[in-house]
């Protein structure tokens, strides 16, 4: 009969890691430990990959390609790759990987194909832990169908989440700030709710081989996910009979470094997914919404045809990473200076071969020295790559800027980052200024407007809302805005103060100097005569360094509070009135320690001896963060921003249920209107 095991690995890049080592048949890629490729090696000899199929749920599917490529199943030996669900011939001389999730309509197309004889071998892998019962049925249908033999491995691998970025990762669970906030749903739906939630979060402490202390805030779905993962962790330590967290328990005893699991609920701050930004990485997802790390933009050619273009955005690129959280004015000069370098490397290989473009190369005069002939070749397939990732990045950018351009978005940005300053008046002219196009634009500014100002009139509330309806603003996301505040005295803003001295959204000397020159420098690089104008048109502004709530209280867990005090205005009402700091606020959290023998919420006086025990031992210097009901690319950045500023520098690992832009909260938030 088959073998049945647990798989997971502690790495940077977690994700990638156990995806790879998955489809290198749960073996090491340079190994050839697995009994297959011990057979096959000695045919194949040393270094060919082994050819196989690999086939997934639709989930699935998903958690492979956010991080993995064609190219990259390509060099691992994935030939084809297909959805369980779909109708597939028989390739019967290659094995196959599944990767699915554990259930048991999957459990059945998969002795259904074995039934079939579709593949060699069968190397069966669950995003998650297959449930006894569940194996105990795989087992049984196998075993009278007479292919038991056929099933090499059967692996959990704990892998029921997306990473989009190396410290970054979601449930990939749509709408979940709907389905907690909707009327009808039932304990019982809720409780599966919660209960998928843990079983994710589970997976993701195991890859990261940690056991960590859990906080949350009273009273809503976070603590009921901090209550259930702290039993969950507790009963897996307990009681299992081959604990997961084993291999790691050592490292964190003996160097104290077990990080806080900081569990907060969406309610806590809305603003956050409701603001423009004017990073190059948040403001693509705003406007085209990032998904499974893929970009999709639409575009018309100016004669009424409609094109639609696919970027992947790989975490290998390198002008990404270093610019993804740059302020877009900022990535724009870095751009022309990367084409720039660039020109001047293929001007110099053309020049050498006598040829006119790098597309000739191929036709490269042979009277050239052979020194030379060999550069030019040599350099040409890693001048292609950055010339297709220079033009990919080029692309988005003038899609951003023509996007800027239509909808004034330097103009919004600018606002919302001097809110506090703003009165009903200027309110009420942005709304009313037609050459702010988007409906849309305009009730997030008033929406973020009104979280701001706790005690805005009723009258002038009603004036603002008037002027959205002729602007052809559907206000039912306001209104459930507006009912969620008033149940909840909910009184977030994004008016949190800066750090230190502090800056305003505003230029920055040599940054606007170079920028100030952009539109010509770009154009030229592009060809495009429109390119110029829009830049043009672009406000030379640079986000102030502020903390946003998520940022504030995950200082306060984490032990600094010296700037704590900062979430006190970060939630305060621009109209005044009392609150309570972030050191506050984070006292009266929930706090579990799975590793303790007591069971429960460590309340009070317990909770202040762990943290300070934590604190003390250094541990403060990790935390995961993870908010039920959704998150954005803003709160990322912000978080990591903070770490990078800290001394010594922390390591913060954003999760969410789903990370969201804000046309699709808002959208969430108008069907709550509808149930409410």
């Amino acid at each position: 009969m088959f073998s049945w095991c647990c798989c997971s690995l502690a790495k940077p890049d977690y994700c990638v890691a156990s995806l790879v080592r998955m489809l290198h048949l749960n073996s090491e890629p340079n190994s050839t430990d697995s009994s297959y490729a011990a057979t096959e090696s000695k045919s194949n000899g040393a270094g060919v990959p082994i050819w196989k199929v690999l086939v997934f749920d639709s989930f699935c599917r998903d958690v492979v390609s956010t991080v993995l490529r064609v190219n990259d199943l390509r060099d691992n030996g994935v030939t084809v790759h297909m959805l369980l669900e779909s109708q597939r011939s028989s390739i019967s001389d290659v094995p196959a990987v599944y990767f699915v999730q554990p259930t048991t309509e999957n459990i059945k197309r998969i002795v259904d194909d074995i039934v079939r004889d579709l593949y060699e071998l069968y190397y069966v892998n669950f995003s998650t832990s297959l449930p006894r019962t569940l194996l105990e049925d795989f087992a049984v249908q196998t075993t009278a169908s007479g292919t038991s033999h056929q099933i090499a491995q059967v692996y959990d691998q704990y892998l029921n989440f997306l990473c989009p970025e190396e410290n970054m990762f979601s449930l990939h669970f749509p709408n979940t700030f709907e389905a907690i906030h909707n009327p009808s749903m039932t304990d019982t739906a809720m409780g599966a709710l919660i209960d998928r939630i843990v079983t994710a979060l589970f997976s993701v402490l195991l890859t990261l081989k940690t056991i960590p202390t859990i906080c949350a805030p009273r009273g809503n779905a976070a603590e009921m996910v901090a209550t259930r993962l702290d039993a969950k962790l507790r009963e897996h330590i307990m009681n299992s009979r081959h604990n997961l967290f084993a291999d790691s328990a050592e490292d964190i005893v003996t160097q104290s470094r077990r990080p806080v699991l900081v569990l907060l609920d969406r309610d806590l701050d809305l603003s956050s997914m409701l603001t423009h930004s004017w990073t190059y990485q948040a403001l693509i997802h705003d406007l085209y919404d990032i998904q499974l790390n893929q970009v999709s933009i639409v575009q018309d050619d100016g004669s009424g045809r409609i094109s639609k273009r696919s970027y992947d955005i790989n975490t290998n690129d390198a002008f990404w990473e270093s610019n993804a959280m740059l302020p877009f004015p900022e990535v724009a000069i870095n751009i022309d200076d990367a084409s720039n370098a660039f020109k001047r490397e293929a001007d110099e290989i053309t020049r050498m071969g006598g040829v006119k473009s790098l597309d000739e190369v191929g036709d490269l005069n042979m009277g050239a020295s052979t020194k030379q002939l060999q550069r030019a070749i040599t350099t040409l397939p890693e001048l292609t790559a950055r010339k297709a990732n220079i033009d990919m990045h080029m692309n988005i950018a003038t899609s951003l800027l023509e996007m800027i351009k239509e909808r004034q978005l330097d103009v919004l940005f600018q606002m919302e980052e001097q809110l506090g300053r703003q009165t009903k008046a200027t309110i009420l002219e942005a709304i009313n200024d037609p050459e702010k196009k988007n409906p849309q634009d305009k009730l997030r500014l008033f929406a973020l407007y009104m979280l701001a100002n706790d005690g805005l009139r009723p009258g002038d509330i009603e004036e603002c809302e008037a002027a959205l309806k002729l602007a052809g603003c559907d206000l039912a996301s306001l209104e459930y805005i507006r009912k969620l505040r008033s149940l909840n005295k909910m009184n977030a803003s994004i008016t949190s103060p800066a750090l230190g001295t502090g800056t305003s959204a505003g230029p920055s000397g040599d940054l606007l100097g170079k920028f100030s020159s952009i539109s010509n420098r770009l154009a030229g690089f592009t060809d495009s005569s429109s390119l110029g104008s829009i830049f043009s048109n672009v406000r030379n502004l640079l986000p102030s360094r502020k903390q946003l709530p998520v940022t504030c209280l995950v200082e306060s867990a984490m032990g600094n509070r010296a700037n704590a005090g900062g979430l006190g205005a970060g939630l305060r009402s621009a109209a005044g009135g009392s609150s309570s700091t972030a050191a506050r606020m984070f006292e009266d959290f929930v706090h579990f320690d799975p590793k303790q023998a007591r069971r429960g919420n460590l309340a009070g006086s317990n909770a202040n001896a762990l943290r300070g025990s934590l604190a003390a031992d250094g541990a403060a210097q990790e935390a995961i963060v993870f908010v039920v009901g959704g998150g954005n690319y803003v709160e990322y950045q912000n978080l990591m921003e903070f770490a990078q500023r800290s001394t010594p520098r922390k390591h913060i690992v954003y999760g969410s249920t789903d990370i969201v832009n804000a046309s699709s909260f808002l959208a969430q938030l108008s069907r709550l209107n509808g149930t409410s």
